[in-house]
């Protein structure tokens, strides 16, 4: 069923196929930053996605996904490398969001409680190495 939708659409004329593609597209990548305003990456993934579809059809989206998924994370990788004074203040400012949350939370604020919590997970999670970093120290203390 797949491959006889996939046939269909590549032996659709170009004229109805590139319309619909760019529609499609551009409709996708206009909400990608309101899909990024609630907690959470959908934005970014729906922005990529997006640029995926018009890839389909447009050379010019194929290299700005290119951009975006190669060129971009190998120039922030080169340029900025997390050091453990970067990664202390994640942590604060992740345990400084949650504190925030739980006291809307007693306070029944309910949206900012969701959107504090996610986003002082989203920082807690983001040490990625936290637990070989602890693992050393406590090695370290018992040497």
């Amino acid at each position: 069923m797949k491959k006889q939708l996939q046939n269909w659409w590549r032996n659709t004329h170009s004229k109805v196929r590139k319309p619909v593609v760019f529609i499609v597209g551009i409709t996708l990548s206009a909400l990608s930053p309101v899909v990024g305003s609630i907690p959470g990456p959908g934005g970014i993934a729906l922005f990529i996605f997006a640029i995926g579809i018009l890839g389909s059809e447009f050379d010019w989206a194929l290299q700005l996904k290119d951009f975006f998924l190669k060129t971009v994370p190998r120039e922030v990788k080169n340029r900025w490398r997390l050091t453990p004074a970067w990664q202390n203040w994640f942590d604060f400012f992740a345990l400084t969001l949650l504190i925030a949350a739980i006291w809307l939370a007693l306070q029944a604020y309910w949206f900012p409680v969701i959107s504090f919590s996610a986003a002082g997970l989203c920082l807690a999670l983001f040490n990625r190495d936290r637990l070989s970093r602890i693992q050393s120290r406590l090695r370290s203390n018992k040497s």
